[in-house]
């Protein structure tokens, strides 16, 4: 699924680096965003959080093979943007929300970007969202769903926890634009000491370890491409990882 900010392209290189951390311990994909990397885990136990309620009821629905619209034209598209935007759901559910919004809109954007449209100069873009997408459900049958802000997930069971937040000065969805940053990096202090967490993000405070970095190209916007380096970082125990 097209997503900001999706790991789609790197999930190969960051699972390599959570592999070995989860022998006897789940799997926690605490911002899962389009499922681009935990749909590639191979693991029995995996748990996906996000705080968006859309997404995740879509994610759940889909799991549930929920009735939905495979055309998605712009009026369509523009009824559900009105829901969201009001906060209603006088004509459509949380799922149909979340399912035109990301289907329909430019880039995977969610409604903030534009319509994205069935025959774009002969690309039908939407038919290209809703093939990818649902070429992950399978993956993703045995998933549990969570729409939880992350300081209300509590990591009880020994857990592998990855975590690719809003990044820093990054162009956001609008349910993360408030992202306080410090908070988080404490609360990944405080995670017990049973668990690994492992965070991607450009930059970390200096007691977090960076464990792998590359430069990846960023072509999300079709007028500038350049090529920030990715990096994954974990909380520095004194262990090698």
């Amino acid at each position: 699924m097209k997503y900001m900010g999706s790991k789609r392209r790197i999930a190969n290189d960051i699972i390599a680096i959570l592999e070995p951390h989860l022998k006897n311990r789940q799997f926690v994909d605490l911002f899962c965003g389009g499922c681009n990397l935990i749909d590639k885990v191979n693991h029995p136990v995996r748990i996906a959080n996000d705080n968006n309620k859309y997404l995740i009821a879509m994610w759940k629905g889909l799991q549930q093979d929920l009735p939905r619209p495979y055309l998605i034209p712009k009026e369509l598209y523009s009824r559900a943007r009105d829901e969201y935007n009001n906060q209603t759901n006088n004509e459509f559910t949380d799922f149909e929300i979340g399912w035109i919004g990301w289907m329909g809109s430019y880039n995977g954007r969610f409604f903030d970007g534009g319509y994205s449209g069935h025959n774009v100069k002969g690309r039908d873009y939407i038919s290209e969202q809703i093939r990818n997408t649902e070429e992950q459900i399978t993956n993703l049958a045995d998933v549990k769903f969570y729409n939880l802000d992350y300081k209300n997930i509590t990591i009880t069971k020994p857990s592998v926890v990855y975590c690719d937040i809003p990044y820093k000065d990054v162009k956001q969805y609008a349910s993360s634009k408030n992202f306080n940053h410090e908070e988080f990096w404490q609360w990944c202090r405080n995670i017990p000491k049973h668990s690994k967490i492992f965070i991607s993000e450009y930059s970390a405070p200096d007691d977090f370890k960076c464990v792998w970095q590359k430069e990846v190209t960023n072509s999300l916007n079709t007028k500038k491409t350049y090529k920030p380096t990715e990096r994954l970082f974990t909380l520095w125990d004194g262990t090698q990882i």
